[in-house]
């Protein structure tokens, strides 16, 4: 994930629990852990190794791009 930029992340948060959310934006990027903001202005830490699914959304089209 960069800084600034508005994803779709599906993620895993225990050991048989998956979440999904729906175009937030990274605002902080530490060595294991990505902040992200939520459209309606919160925040959740996404841990980088929990990460299974990530697409980069256009904020102004929501054309979804594929990232490897």
């Amino acid at each position: 994930m960069e800084i600034g930029k508005t994803y779709d992340v599906a993620f895993s948060t225990g050991r048989y629990e998956i979440e999904n959310e729906k175009c937030v934006t990274c605002i902080k990027k530490t060595p294991k852990s990505y902040r992200v903001k939520r459209e309606d202005g919160t925040t959740r830490l996404v841990g980088q190794d929990s990460i299974l699914e990530l697409k980069e959304v256009s904020p102004l089209t929501g054309i979804e791009t594929r990232l490897k």
